[in-house]
């Protein structure tokens, strides 16, 4: 619903009222914060304030508890003034505002009477009355004063009423939704509410004004879900019949004339169209919830709950908590330096053999109708998808180091050098660790690199306008004798032609064509063997590639791992399917790189403006320099009701890094001093 965007832009994260049967009403508390729009005024007591029952149907629901205590945390979080989240909270409103309400009407008046610090709410619901289906939907805002608002309104607009306690808003000019003033229970006499029509607002609006300002309040800042229960009730037996027809659809419109793939194609489409119809049946809801505070910072989880386990998801919800646990032994032998971590409990091949196995039928049918190579050439093509799925545990690292910029060194670098010390800002190094012997890998990897390079395939590349040229060279070479017998090294050249980057070139003669300069990078990947583990490092720097590889080698000692990094205790407990951290770097780093290559020598001859300069002397003065910790980790539930829940947080040093960077471009815009 597009007259809602605004609201949905302002409560990203969403957040509603209880699921099911409406809780009892709880006395009115008002929510905390440092940024408040006075105090609210009783309503008329003329008017019916008794609780009505939950519309029926409700597919979507969100309540925002209090955005004034919410965004006074943030603020406290990256460390900004108060004023500024005022500020900023006011200038929100009369945007959302402005969105809503007839551009005839004084929204900074209006957002004046607003109250922040009260709840905000949105309710979709099915419309049985609706001969297009459409739902009905409106959001609800509290207001400090009946009166006032009243007086704002009628400034610029006409009020009709359609009911006691309720007056439609009339514009002189037309608005993009439908809106009216309500009297209201709970926290605040008054509540603004809009919809994309009338009876959006006249069906949902009683409940919006007298029922949920009154319930008690919930545990989190915000909460959203999405209920799928209503949703298949009504038109689930209709979709599975529109499903039946998937199979012969994707037939008339994608097969190729080819057995094999037109096969695979039909296996697909009825598996796709199995899953769904699946899902109908097991979904229930969807969950968002979002918690902020002082210490701890923000804290998101999005959660999906099922009522039944007969589809594929549900299976491998199913699976991953059987694997749940702390972050594996292999885990804490990653660079203690890593800008990132992560780690999973591994999975099921067998419960991804099937769709790989189609996929590879798909791949090898349409080369075989393109005519390309012979059959043992699309074999190999094809194979590149038989991924090695683990069972067990596995990790993956990336980080960055710390290299003299092109800039910085002797003479006046060439275009190359450039962009070689810009790749190696950009890529870092990235590491990978299974808990497998490396066999299958090496194979892989092999496989991957001989499928790259099949004739029968570049012969037939022009011809799709790709340019041999300009693809990457990728080989197999000789592997250094740090990394033991069972041990890779591949190779990946890219050579590209680029535009003069030389302002002071002379032009070429007359006549004769002045030849283009060339980039070539180089990246390499290491596969590192041990008894029963796996390690891969990809980037840009050899040594540094190889003396990450020499910190998790076994028997390296601990204290440049982490094992020995603070901070991460939270994932030696609990039970996880997967999880880790990130911090800001891959971010902050990128930029300081791409910045300081446009600031050298060598690089275009363009001025880096005076803001670009500043925006990067402010990413070298972060107060944790990007290094603060995001953790991520999922966790499942099996049973008869599976749930996968992911929950990210993000800490206070994350959120101050944050702030640093707001207050410098703030400062820049000249909004702010100094």
């Amino acid at each position: 619903m597009r007259t809602l965007l605004p609201l949905a832009t302002l409560v990203l994260m969403a957040g509603p009222v209880a699921c099911g049967p409406s809780p009892t009403p709880a006395a009115p508390t008002g929510g905390q914060g440092e940024v408040k729009a006075g105090p609210p005024q009783a309503a008329s007591p003329a008017f019916d304030l008794s609780p009505v029952a939950e519309p029926a149907d409700i597919v979507g629901v969100l309540r925002w508890s209090s955005p004034a205590a919410t965004l006074s945390s943030i603020a406290t979080c990256a460390g900004l003034p108060p004023a500024l989240a005022e500020a900023g909270a006011q200038g929100l409103s009369a945007g959302v505002l402005s969105e809503l309400v007839s551009p005839s009407i004084d929204t900074n008046q209006l957002a004046a009477v607003l109250a922040l610090d009260a709840p905000v709410h949105l309710i979709v619901a099915l419309d049985d009355s609706s001969k297009r289906g459409n739902p009905v939907a409106a959001v609800s805002l509290g207001l400090t004063s009946l009166e006032r608002a009243r007086g704002a309104l009628e400034a610029g607009a006409t009020l009709t009423e359609v009911k006691p306690g309720m007056w439609k808003i009339g514009g002189k000019e037309r608005a993009s939704s439908s809106c009216f003033l309500a009297a209201s229970a709970g926290s605040t006499p008054a509540r603004l509410l809009c919809g994309e029509r009338d009876r959006d607002v006249t069906t949902l609006g009683p409940y919006l004004a007298r029922t949920l300002p009154t319930l008690a309040p919930g545990a989190r800042d915000i909460h959203g879900e999405v209920r799928f229960v209503p949703l298949s009730t009504k038109y689930g037996d209709m979709a599975k019949q529109q499903l039946g027809g998937l199979p012969i659809l994707a037939q008339s419109q994608l097969s190729i004339g080819q057995p094999q793939f037109d096969r695979a194609l039909t296996d697909a489409t009825a598996a796709v169209q199995e899953e769904i119809e699946a899902l109908i049946n097991d979904a229930n809801r969807a969950v968002v919830d979002l918690q902020v505070d002082n210490q701890s910072c923000v804290n998101l989880t999005a959660a999906l709950e099922l009522r039944g386990k007969s589809s594929w998801l549900a299976q491998t919800m199913a699976d991953g908590a059987n694997r749940a646990g702390p972050a594996p032994a292999l885990y804490w032998r990653v660079p203690k330096d890593s800008h990132g971590a992560f780690f999973d409990q591994g999975y099921d091949p067998a419960h991804y053999g099937g769709i790989l196995k189609t996929l590879r039928a798909m791949l090898e049918g349409w080369l075989e109708k393109e005519k390309i190579g012979k059959p043992a050439d699309r074999k190999a093509l094809a194979d590149i998808l038989s991924l090695p799925i683990n069972q067990a545990p596995g990790v993956s690292a990336h980080g960055y180091f710390d290299a003299p910029p092109a800039a910085a060194k002797a003479g006046k670098p060439s275009p190359n050098q450039v962009f070689d010390s810009m790749m190696g800002g950009l890529v870092g190094w990235n590491l990978f660790g299974f808990e497998e012997a490396p066999d299958t890998h090496i194979k892989y990897l092999k496989n991957v690199v001989t499928a790259y390079n099949t004739p029968a395939l570049r012969k037939r590349l022009p011809e799709l306008d790709i340019d041999l040229k300009e693809l990457p060279t990728v080989k197999t070479v000789q592997a250094p004798k740090e990394l033991g017998t069972k041990s890779l090294a591949v190779e990946i050249q890219i050579t590209n032609e680029l535009p003069s980057l030389d302002a002071d070139a002379e032009p070429a003669p007359s006549g004769k064509a002045k030849p283009k300069p060339k980039m070539t990078v180089t990246l390499h990947l290491f596969l590192m063997g041990e008894e029963k583990t796996t390690w891969i490092a990809f980037g840009h720097d050899k040594r540094e590639l190889l003396r990450r590889l020499a910190m998790v080698k076994a028997g390296a000692p601990d204290t440049e791992t982490l094992a020995s990094r603070p901070g991460l205790e939270k994932l030696k407990t609990g039970k996880f399917v997967s999880g880790g951290f990130s911090t800001l770097a891959p971010i902050t780093r990128t930029l300081q790189s791409v910045l300081a290559t446009m600031d050298s020598p060598g690089a275009a001859p363009v001025v880096l403006p005076p803001e670009a300069r500043r925006f990067g002397e402010a990413l070298a003065k972060l107060p944790h320099k990007g290094e603060g910790l995001m953790f991520l980790t999922t966790h499942d539930q099996g049973g008869a009701a599976p749930r996968a829940e992911l929950s990210i947080n993000v800490s206070k040093p994350v959120i101050e890094d944050i702030g640093a960077l707001l207050a410098a471009g703030l400062q820049m815009a000249g909004i702010t001093k100094p």
